[in-house]
């Protein structure tokens, strides 16, 4: 496995958990007290990494990556923000994270190759098998007898799509 797959599952289990996470304090947090904290939360760590290796911050990135970077900052705002108001309505956090890293699927796959990166045929399968278990959760609820079934079924489809995905990524 290469470190830059590994470090994607990291990526990929910190998203899960910060959904899991996220869902639960939405109960006792204002959306934009959440968010800054959660954000605060995440500058302090950041600056204690720097301080830590000793980054010359002006040399480690350019203003092409600056920009970029405070870009994502309002994505992450937004996710963190709407995350928060939508799980504060009651929105059960097995239905809401599975809609969030559908947009972070399909987005990023979609425009990938419209930056000039090629994608293979088991990438394809790959994403294609996660999409299939994202609308299986998506989909209205199925009766009792069949949603341990499906339910094993859709993770079992998941973990596939995940290992064809994480598989082709180095190719």
């Amino acid at each position: 496995m290469s470190r830059g797959v590994a470090f994607i599952l990291i990526a990929s289990v910190a998203a899960g958990l910060w959904s899991i996470l996220l869902s639960r304090a939405s109960r006792s947090v204002h959306p934009i007290v959440g968010t800054g904290v959660i954000e605060g939360s995440a500058v302090v760590l950041v600056l204690l990494v720097i301080l830590r290796q000793r980054i010359d911050v002006k040399s480690a990135m350019s203003i092409e990556g600056l920009a970029l970077l405070v870009l994502c900052g309002l994505c992450v705002f937004s996710v963190d923000y709407f995350s928060l108001r939508a799980y504060e309505t009651g929105l059960e956090v097995s239905v809401g994270a599975p809609i969030i890293a559908s947009g972070a699927i399909l987005l990023p796959a979609v425009v990938g190759p419209m930056l000039g990166e090629r994608i293979s045929a088991g990438r394809i399968v790959g994403i294609a098998l996660i999409g299939v278990v994202i609308a299986r959760v998506l989909a209205p609820a199925m009766p009792a007898d069949y949603q341990t079934l499906t339910m094993a079924v859709g993770v079992t489809v998941a973990v596939l799509g995940v290992l064809t995905t994480a598989l082709g990524a180095g190719r």
